[in-house]
């Protein structure tokens, strides 16, 4: 709910205030602008990192006021962003710069600070209105040449002006803006974002943004429902298959939505372990364009995920564990759903593949949404899933549902029975773990007489250790 834009709307720490007042004694005007002047408006909880732009003065002066209140970090050599931390708050304080596209990408810019430049003409480059709000500190004023609180009013997200065009990152900005806020577009700005070449951004600043859509979205489905018209489905041609893809069953990509959102709601706030959940919601029908017109079964659906999964990961990011994470997820969810048919050794198995618990959350938003599986209802979410449930409880009887089983026979205790390490203590190792795992071995008193009949066995193994 958006709030009136008076001084009510922002509090702010006094150490802020002394900030401001040392730096309007030095002949500065500070404004604080950005994100924060946005959330204050939308009532969202205060984080204490402030962008404040300086109006007035000089880098070299403004970086002598910061001083005295702690460290003081330059960003950049060209964008007269100085960085101050305090023990209350982290402050960007930035002198108005005028910018000049000469190059490819979000950073082939020509940059040089003037700090006599007006706020209005200072914020015209930024990307959106509701980005271009500004409150100004020691005067108490709000200030909003470009309607930003308007737009923000009927939840439009609306550019500045013509130099949103000349920032192809801005598209994806503009797509995750969209699902974090639940905000539409205008039709103006979709244009402008349609005729941009995504293909100069580097992947870690795309990245960035889809990271943004998928943490911080309450239902990211609104973002990415704006991917065909804003022209980015192009450059991730494995989504662009599902979104065009319509299935036995119905559109695949709205249920692939529908399942993102139900994981969103779901976040715990591990970001690495939410993300993977996402991701693999996201990902888990990628396989379907693919198959036959029949609606596949769980474990061919993930089966043929497999790959389109990979390379859309691949194109995100280059985070090869939170890649590897995903995949293990869409290739261990389905067996979930065979809880009853599992073995004890197979629930080891799979402890030993994957974090049980993350196996199991994932099948219970994957199958607890899906309508063809099990009978849930279509939008279920992440229910309580009934395989879920008898694998969660045969895991936890075997004492591997947080933790994956440990060998109980040892190197050392080959060691002390007087073999050597080689590759032969190896395939020892590894022939007593998969006793354990089968349950033939319980306790370490039991892999020791496993050990000593092995070796009764094969005595050349104490002589040689080869």
């Amino acid at each position: 709910m958006v709030l009136h834009p008076d001084s009510h709307a922002f509090p702010l720490l006094n150490e802020v205030y002394r900030v401001g007042k040392a730096i309007q004694e030095a002949g500065g005007r500070p404004v604080l602008v950005g994100g924060w002047v946005r959330d204050s408006l939308l009532g969202h909880p205060h984080s204490k990192d402030f962008d404040m732009e300086v109006f007035g003065l000089e880098p070299r002066a403004l970086n002598k006021v910061l001083r005295r209140f702690g460290p003081v970090h330059q960003v950049g050599r060209h964008f007269g962003v100085l960085k101050l931390t305090t023990r209350e708050a982290e402050y960007d304080v930035s002198v108005p710069r005028r910018e000049s596209k000469v190059g490819k990408g979000h950073k082939g810019f020509w940059v040089s600070t003037d700090p006599g430049m007006t706020f209005e003409e200072a914020s015209s480059r930024r990307d959106f209105t509701m980005n271009a709000m500004g409150y100004a500190l020691m005067e108490e004023q709000f200030i909003d040449p470009h309607h930003g609180f308007e737009d923000l009013r009927a939840h439009l997200l609306r550019h500045v002006g013509p130099a949103f065009g000349e920032d192809p990152l801005r598209v994806l900005r503009a797509l995750q803006f969209a699902g974090r806020f639940g905000l539409d577009i205008a039709p103006e700005t979709q244009r402008i974002c349609r005729e941009q070449d995504l293909h100069e951004l580097p992947r870690e600043r795309q990245w960035v943004e889809l990271k943004k859509l998928l943490l911080l979205s309450a239902r990211p489905s609104h973002g990415f429902g704006f991917a065909e018209s804003l022209g980015v489905l192009p450059y991730y041609p494995e989504l662009a298959a599902l979104h065009a893809h319509q299935g036995p069953a119905g559109a695949d990509w709205q249920r692939t939505m529908r399942v993102l959102d139900a994981v969103a709601a779901a976040r715990r706030g591990d970001e690495a372990q939410d993300l993977a959940q996402l991701l693999t919601a996201l990902c888990h029908r990628l396989g379907a364009p693919a198959m036959p017109q029949a609606e596949p079964g769980p474990q061919a659906l993930a089966d043929a995920a497999a790959v389109p999964a990979q390379a859309l990961l691949e194109r995100f990011t280059n985070e090869h564990g939170l890649i590897e994470a995903v995949l293990t997820l869409l290739r261990e969810a389905p067996l979930v759903l065979r809880a009853a048919e599992l073995s004890d050794g197979d629930v080891r198995r799979m402890a030993l593949r994957v974090k049980l618990p993350e196996a199991l959350r994932a099948a219970e938003a994957l199958y607890g949404a899906n309508p063809l599986v099990g009978g849930h209802a279509p939008d279920a979410g992440a229910a309580p899933l009934a395989e879920a449930a008898t694998l969660r409880r045969h895991a936890a009887a075997l004492g591997v549902l947080e933790q994956p089983p440990a060998p109980l026979l040892k190197g050392r205790h080959l060691m002390q029975a007087g073999m050597r390490p080689g590759p032969a203590m190896g395939d020892l190792l590894k022939a007593a773990f998969e006793a354990q795992l089968d349950g033939a071995i319980t306790s370490e008193a039991q892999a020791l007489a496993w050990m000593a009949e092995a070796l009764g066995r094969q005595p050349h193994l104490l002589e040689s250790g080869s």
